[in-house]
């Protein structure tokens, strides 16, 4: 399994070998909702695009959680760094706590909160349903995240690769058999079939890692077993991990909101803006597991003292985001049409969508997507430095009123007011992550972020790293 060597010192193949894992076992989850977007292209383009207006709101409230509780990972990793392996299992418990304390807020919004949301929407009875399921399975995902970060802050991050594959195989098998049923033996339930294909993939993935959190061994050397609510730690692991969690929740919150409005202007704005995302969110994959693997790094670094090692683990996270960015230009830049043919069309009928017009207009917004990635990843490699650092609340503060300033804001008043293409709208997104991310460079290198404290100062005399 991978782990952060003794001494740290942020070079390209030690952020490659820890953050690689991590693309693989995010990528294998995202591919998750990206299966589900294509079993139901092909069952029903209705059903794809209230699965996007759906999912996106589902996930603004799953991912203000998720990040909260994933959290875990900035203190499992500043207490390994500086070895008091004694502790590493206190704030992980703090975030499983929250987690199943969360169905509270989840089943609410499921059951009633539903209905009056997509009220009046053009797929209201779809997006219902599906919002529905994603709701009761919600705190899965963040007790997924709480367990990950006992393993992600240490460094060993093996073992989520190949749950995420499992996960990943039962949600295709789930989502083919859901959505399309088996005559004889299953009913075909449509979107429906798969919001549970999904969720049962997050909650195979959490408890599987409870398993291997709670083992005699974690219990023995990590204090997994310290199970009991720390007020203390409870209380940091918020003051870290809440600011973080609503700016996550409020960025996808909003994009739920320029769904919306491409909703309002047509099908063809909405359907090539889900076919864009689509694309972004499975290839963020990357940007994710280099975000997280850049905190623990510097989680690492940090608790050990050794802050000036930062702008090594910056440098080399870009170099990796360029060679990755070479990659996904061809099916972003250089030929889409064909991969969305194949992906989303084929044995669909769908012959007046994939018209000279819809694909000329289809490859400006991925070509615009490919640019907005590339941003993201500049942006998302700082913020996993600065959450590293516990800097979350000006995380919270830039993003969620640069999401409304420079993204919704001038969607609402140059696309949607003068009705103009979707071409446009996807200029904007383009712009809006070029400014935020120009807000983070800023932040980085100003460096006040520095002068924070997570965990008390510790002496020299502390113990070793066990033998894993």
């Amino acid at each position: 399994m991978t782990q952060l060597t003794r001494h740290p010192e942020a070079s390209i193949r030690e952020l490659w070998s820890l953050s690689s894992p991590l693309m693989v076992s995010t990528f294998a989850s995202l591919l998750m909702i990206f299966t589900d977007r294509i079993f139901l292209a092909r069952y029903s383009l209705s059903a794809l695009n209230a699965s996007v207006n759906a999912g996106t709101l589902a996930w603004a409230i799953m991912i203000t959680l998720g990040m909260i509780t994933a959290m875990s990972e900035v203190f499992v990793a500043q207490y390994n760094g500086a070895k008091r392996f004694d502790r590493l299992g206190v704030p992980v418990w703090q975030m499983i706590w929250f987690a199943l304390f969360s169905f509270l807020i989840y089943i609410p919004i499921g059951i009633w909160g539903s209905p009056l949301i997509f009220a009046g929407d053009r797929y209201a009875e779809l997006e219902t349903v599906y919002f529905r399921w994603l709701m009761f399975f919600g705190p899965s995902y963040a007790l997924m995240t709480a367990f990950a970060g006992f393993f992600i802050g240490r460094g060993k991050t093996a073992v989520m690769i190949w749950l995420a594959i499992i996960a990943n195989v039962v949600n295709i098998v789930l989502d083919w058999a859901l959505i399309f049923g088996v005559p004889g033996l299953i009913p075909e339930l449509g979107i429906q079939g798969a919001a549970i294909a999904t969720c049962v993939g997050y909650f195979f993935e959490s408890a599987m890692l409870a398993y291997f959190f709670l083992s005699k061994s974690n219990r023995e050397h990590f204090g997994t077993n310290q199970w009991r609510i720390d007020w203390p730690e409870m209380k940091k692991c918020f003051r870290v991990g809440l600011p973080q969690g609503i700016f996550c929740g409020l960025e996808v919150f909003g994009w739920s909101v320029f769904f919306w409005m491409m909703t309002s202007l047509g099908e063809m704005h909405i359907t090539i803006s889900s076919l864009c995302q689509s694309f972004t969110i499975l290839l963020s994959f990357f940007c994710d597991g280099l975000s997280r693997g850049a905190a623990s790094v510097a989680g690492n670094l940090i608790g050990a003292q050794k802050q000036f090692l930062l702008g090594k683990v910056l440098r080399s996270g870009v170099y990796l985001l360029l060679l990755f960015s070479l990659v996904t230009s061809i099916f972003l830049v250089i030929d889409p049409q064909d991969t969305v043919r194949l992906l989303f069309f084929e044995h669909f009928d769908t012959s007046s969508s994939m018209d000279p017009a819809f694909l000329s207009t289809l490859k400006t917004c991925t070509i615009c997507a490919f640019i907005y990635m590339f941003f993201e990843g500049f942006r998302w490699l700082l913020s996993g430095i600065l959450v590293a650092a516990g800097d979350t609340l000006f995380l919270l503060i830039a993003g969620s009123l640069s999401v409304w300033i420079f993204l919704l804001l001038p969607i609402y008043l140059l696309v949607v007011r003068l009705n103009l293409s979707v071409e446009y709208a996807w200029m904007l997104a383009v712009l809006y992550s070029a400014l935020l991310l120009s807000i983070y460079w800023v932040r980085f290198k100003h460096g006040n972020w520095q002068k924070i404290n997570l965990i008390e100062t510790l002496d020299e005399s502390s113990e070793e790293f066990p033998v894993a």
